[in-house]
Formats: C-alpha cells, sequence, structure tokens
C-alpha cells in the first residue's frame, strides 16, 4: 500500500493591532515561566506581541488535532535548537510541527504520522512520490519557511558565500529583473531544508542545491473555517464584544499557488564539484502574493503521496 503523509498549513497574521491587553493575558495565561521569559526578553514592544502571539497562534494550532488544551502542550529542542513536542506527548499525538515566521505572517507546518489511505480529499493537492517509513522516536525530517522579498537586500553580496555554485550561475544567467523573485524562492527553499535538518548554521548552505528551471505551479485552497480546538477559553474568560468586532485582519486569496517535485541535490562527499540528487527528499515552493513565497522540505521517500492543505486562522478564533 502506498504511503501518505498530510502536510497541513496554517497562516496566522501578526499584525500587533489584533493584540490587546485582554488577549495578551488570555495567551500569557497559557505559557510556562521559561516561555514567558523568552517572549519578555525581547526589546522591542512589537517583538514582544509577536513573539507572544507566535506563541499562542502554535499552541492553538495543535489543541486541533488532539484532545489537548493549549496550556497542556510541552515543548523539547533538539541539539541546535529546534522545537518539537515532548517525547512522551509525540507518542500520545503522532504530531511534528515547524514554524517560519517573516514580516506579518506567521507559517505553522504540522504533520500527524500515519499511513492514510491512496485518497485524495477535497480541498487538497495530492503529490505522488515513494513509500516511506515513519520515524518512531521523532518523525520525518520536515520544515517550513515563509520568506518576505525585500528591496534592501544587496543579493548579489550573499550569493557567493552562501549559494551553491548551480543555484548562482543558474541565477546570474536570469534577466536582472527576474534575479531577486529567484533570490528569495532559492532562499526559502534554502531555510525550509535547513530547518527540516534540524542542524542551524552547522550545515553549510552550499552543501545542497535547488533547480527551479522547471517551476509549474497550480491552485492550493485556503480554507477559512475556524479552528477546532481541544479547549476554547471563552467558556472561562468571556471575549469581549468589542474586542471581537475590533479583530480585523488581512485576509488570503481563496487560493495560493503551489509547486512541486522541486529537485534538491547534495554536494557528494568524494568529489566536492559534484551534485547527487537526494531523491528521498520531496521540496515545494508555494506563493502568497507578489511579496511572500513559502517552502516546505520532507524526508519522506521518493514514491509517498504528500497532500498539502492550507488554512488561514483568525487570532481572535484562538481566544
Amino acid at each position: 500500500m502506498q504511503s501518505s503523509i498530510t502536510i497541513q498549513l496554517f497562516y496566522c497574521s501578526l499584525s500587533t493591532d489584533l493584540l490587546d491587553d485582554f488577549s495578551a493575558s488570555i495567551v500569557r495565561s497559557w505559557l510556562p515561566e521559561n516561555e514567558l521569559t523568552k517572549v519578555d526578553r525581547f526589546v522591542q514592544r512589537s517583538a514582544r506581541e509577536q513573539g507572544l502571539m507566535v506563541r499562542g497562534y502554535l499552541r492553538a494550532v495543535l489543541s486541533q488535532f488532539a484532545g489537548i488544551t493549549p496550556q497542556q502542550w510541552q515543548f523539547e529542542y533538539g541539539e541546535k535548537g529546534k522545537p518539537r513536542l515532548s517525547a512522551a506527548q509525540y507518542k500520545q499525538t503522532g504530531i511534528q510541527f515547524n514554524v517560519s515566521h517573516s514580516g506579518e505572517w506567521l507559517l505553522i507546518g504540522v504533520i500527524q504520522n500515519t499511513i492514510d489511505s491512496n485518497t485524495n480529499d477535497s480541498g487538497t493537492i495530492a503529490f505522488k512520490s515513494a513509500d516511506s517509513v515513519i520515524a518512531e522516536e521523532f518523525g520525518v525530517d520536515f520544515g517550513v519557511d515563509i520568506e518576505r522579498r525585500r528591496n534592501s537586500t544587496n543579493i548579489h553580496a550573499i550569493l557567493h558565500h552562501y549559494f551553491s555554485f548551480p543555484e548562482e550561475s543558474a541565477l546570474l544567467a536570469l534577466p536582472e529583473n527576474q534575479q531577486r523573485e529567484r533570490f528569495f524562492d532559492l532562499w526559502s527553499l534554502k531555510e525550509s531544508y535547513i530547518k527540516a535538518k534540524g542542524l542551524g548554521l552547522a550545515l553549510s548552505l552550499i552543501s545542497f542545491a535547488f533547480d527551479l528551471k522547471n517551476l509549474q505551479f497550480c491552485p492550493l485552497p485556503v480554507s477559512h473555517e475556524p479552528l477546532s480546538i481541544a479547549h476554547n477559553v471563552s467558556t472561562t474568560h468571556k471575549v469581549p464584544v468589542t474586542h471581537m468586532a475590533s479583530s480585523t485582519y488581512k485576509l488570503l486569496n481563496k487560493e495560493l499557488l503551489l509547486s512541486d517535485s522541486i529537485p534538491l541535490s547534495l554536494l557528494c562527499e568524494t568529489d566536492t564539484k559534484q551534485y547527487v540528487a537526494a531523491s528521498n527528499w520531496q521540496c515545494f515552493l508555494g506563493r502568497i502574493d507578489q511579496t511572500y513565497r513559502f517552502a516546505i522540505s520532507v524526508e519522506c521517500g521518493a514514491e509517498s503521496k504528500v497532500v498539502v492543505k492550507a488554512k488561514q486562522v483568525n487570532f481572535s478564533d484562538i481566544l
């Protein structure tokens, strides 16, 4: 039977206009002391507020997948700081997650590790590739990234140091007005792979390469249905009507764009000029709009069917 992995992507606005004293107090009540310390350590108020929102969104999103309340989630960290559920909660739920934020958007990626039947649910995109073996301890290597296109970035100063030779050559061969777009597409993919590996800067950015010459985008439908989480704090905290009315947020389009089967190659250990195809990885590049793009990297085997779903989360819905 063909194995299947569903990757669920949650897009969350980080506009601090959505956070007031009331909602901040609710989210703070979910966090243990060590997370509150990390949030309060930020010097800028906007960074503190976004740090609080990131943690609130993550806990609420995870509670959609299991009968665990937002304040009950327990996290631990890999050697290079990659967050994950505690071993006990992973064993209980099978949930893996990865988080990325840029500008006004937070992206949360979730995999709940099960082997599904070979079906395609309505409103999803299915990509076919190879049988995968789910690791028992912490699941598959999995990472997501979201990037905001910035006109101020000196892309040519970065290229030679952080991009592989194939990536740099392909980018410089493009017309100049397309090079910045390609730079941020590659950067998002490279970040998603680094985050999947969980090695941080210990992994050289030139030790792997993506090939984007055959990008083909197709629509990715976006759900706007409210979250269904294990615990809604409004049962114990009455959310004021004025707060609910003022919680406006930017809506995503009904469809995003997503390209699958993006080739990934790894630098050959015996020949530092050769890259070898990494057929056990599946990589995806998506576009929200002209400013934001996102990427997914997952090591699940070349013939697993990967199903990608997208949902926008309203901050007021998690309260």
